[in-house]
């Protein structure tokens, strides 16, 4: 089917409580592998895409593998642009067939913040796309930026209550609870009350940033209390780099590709499945796409 906008199917998701994954792609191999997944098991997906893969692969190629993919598949996907603070990058994502775009003001004091995510978020409504926005500061690297585990900002409860009433069309709203993109030196420290303080009273569906390395006991506490987009990027990558290292390590004399790109495509997939199945959403795709 065409990519879809994501925000229908996070709207229906918070509603039934489930999450849909969503995967930050590498290159062709990597989206083959996010989309054949959902595929499989017949669930909504979002392939993320990172302004470091944009600048690599260019907004045009990426958009016409993500799309020819997605009309050769029955399940919905919606194709996402993850954390970006340049409007030019953005509207170059929504000129390039984006379905949705986020615009990552939250390094930014809470007043620019949300005065550029309005920006972004006019700019995206205009163009029938949806928008994802963030508060707090959310610990670990993410492409380019990085913020230290003592620097990570829970978001504020007053503030995600005004910064949403600016936005109340958001497809989904990032405040920061305590997750870290990246691997976890130690125990994630979710701030649940805090979530479930914040989905009591704004009716927009959850971000749930940094899902590489959660137990499956916090996936399910965190989408049980309205988080309906759930990140995946660092495991994603690391599949990439395991699934070729393990085809040299059982096969060193091997110098055809091929077999090295199964390997990852391989690896990649057996993530994907995992994580729709523990996010609840396998079997959702027949009506993910429609309206809550």
């Amino acid at each position: 089917m065409p990519l879809v906008t994501m925000g229908p199917m996070l709207k229906r998701a918070q509603k039934e409580r489930y999450g849909i994954a969503a995967f930050n792609m590498i290159d062709y191999n990597s989206v083959r592998s996010i989309v054949d997944g959902a595929t499989a098991l017949n669930a909504p997906i979002i392939v993320q895409v990172s302004t470091k893969t944009i600048r690599h692969w260019g907004f045009k190629p990426i958009a016409s593998w993500v799309r020819q993919l997605a009309e050769d598949t029955a399940v919905p996907v919606a194709l996402h642009l993850d954390h970006c603070s340049d409007l030019n990058i953005i509207k170059g994502c929504i000129d390039a067939g984006w379905t949705s775009v986020m615009f990552d003001g939250s390094s930014l004091p809470f007043a620019e913040n949300v005065k550029k995510s309005k920006e972004a978020y006019d700019i995206a409504t205009a163009a029938g796309v949806g928008l994802e926005a963030e508060i707090g500061a959310i610990g670990g690297v993410e492409d380019d930026k990085f913020v230290a585990e003592d620097k990570s900002i829970l978001a504020d409860f007053d503030e995600c209550v005004a910064f949403c009433k600016e936005m109340p069309k958001l497809a989904v709203f990032a405040p920061a609870i305590g997750t870290a993109h990246g691997f976890y030196a130690g125990e994630p420290k979710i701030a649940y009350e805090l979530l479930e303080r914040i989905t009591s009273v704004i009716d927009i569906p959850i971000a749930l940033h940094g899902g590489t390395g959660l137990t499956e006991e916090q996936f399910h506490r965190c989408i049980g209390s309205g988080c309906a987009k759930v990140n995946i990027s660092t495991m994603h990558k690391h599949r990439f780099v395991e699934g070729f290292l393990e085809v040299r390590k059982q096969k060193p004399k091997e110098a055809e590709p091929l077999p090295f790109i199964k390997g990852q495509y391989d690896a990649m997939l057996g993530d994907v499945r995992d994580m729709i199945r523990i996010f609840g959403s396998e079997g959702r795709a027949p009506h993910a796409a429609g309206q809550a």
